[in-house]
């Protein structure tokens, strides 16, 4: 499963495989993403989000560590 994700916010890596645009920045951050990290964000894409954001799930472990590396501390109520 994965979205269709709008013209020019993906970057093709190889013939099978893309990359969202501005994920390979430094600090990363994907061109789809809106808001302040820290403060609200949200995906401008949510509904087209490609395959790996649908695995990415609030409270994971993925995304503990992914706030971790932006200072912020676990979803409140995440196990």
């Amino acid at each position: 499963m994965g979205g269709s994700v709008p013209a020019g916010l993906a970057v093709e890596v190889t013939d099978h495989t893309a990359r969202m645009r501005g994920t390979d920045h430094s600090p990363p951050r994907c061109a789809a993403l809106t808001g302040r990290v820290g403060d609200r964000t949200a995906c401008g894409i949510y509904e087209w989000r490609p395959s790996p954001c649908r695995e990415f799930e609030e409270g994971s472990d993925a995304c503990t560590r992914a706030r971790q590396r932006h200072g912020l501390p676990p979803v409140a109520g995440a196990d």
